[in-house]
């Protein structure tokens, strides 16, 4: 296969696995019983500016990605861009296609169990989207940049990140609850067992020689 035929492979797989995490987010929203750090500051944003949360998402976005620009425009890859201009419309389109379920009306305990599926959706997304190795997110980036600036461990700089996101969300309106917490302990979990077989699936759709050797085995 060629670097043309693998590069347009490897950038339909990453639209696929950012299309999975949006539906994820967008489950996580309609619950209306809180949501991971970075959707709660998205939620707040969309609420305090009266926009959609696609729109919020891609101002914010947008801003980190100026930010990177200036400071670490190494990072940027192809998939970034698709970040950028992508994420918001697919978070609104799928907000639309589960509001046909009527979610919010809910008792929370089958709201939690939503929020269950929604970790899990994103995980899997996000297992499809870094397998196919072509960028991430800029506010997946600017740990990473941070880091590179002030050499503290990864884990702390993301926590500080996170707290930062939900404390701002929550100060614009966003929603904290139940959906939060369950986020929290979740995502990362289910995220390190999604990743293996994310990287699985990737490489069989492109047909890498790792895998072939894989399949042989």
């Amino acid at each position: 296969m060629n670097k043309k035929q693998n590069l347009i492979k490897r950038l339909i797989l990453f639209f696929v696995g950012m299309s999975i995490i949006q539906i994820g987010v967008a489950l996580y929203l309609k619950t209306n019983i809180g949501s991971d750090p970075f959707t709660v500051f998205t939620q707040g944003l969309a609420f305090r500016l009266n926009i959609t949360p696609g729109m919020a998402n891609m101002i914010i976005l947008f801003t980190f990605f100026c930010v990177i620009l200036f400071v670490g425009r190494s990072h940027i890859n192809i998939g970034t861009l698709i970040c950028v201009v992508g994420v918001g419309p697919i978070i609104d389109l799928g907000i639309k296609a589960v509001s046909y379920f009527p979610i919010e009306s809910y008792n929370i305990v089958v709201r939690a169990l939503v929020v269950v599926l929604g970790c899990f959706i994103i995980a899997v997304g996000f297992a499809i989207l870094s397998a196919s190795d072509v960028g991430v997110a800029p506010n997946d980036i600017i740990p990473f940049i941070i880091q590179e600036k002030t050499n503290f461990q990864y884990r702390w700089i993301r926590m500080g990140l996170d707290i930062s996101f939900l404390a701002v969300g929550l100060l614009l309106g966003g929603v904290f609850g139940i959906g939060t917490i369950i986020s929290l302990l979740l995502i990362g979990p289910s995220i390190q067992f999604c990743l293996p077989h994310g990287k699985k699936f990737v490489n069989m759709i492109i047909g890498t020689e790792e895998y072939e050797i894989s399949a042989q085995a």
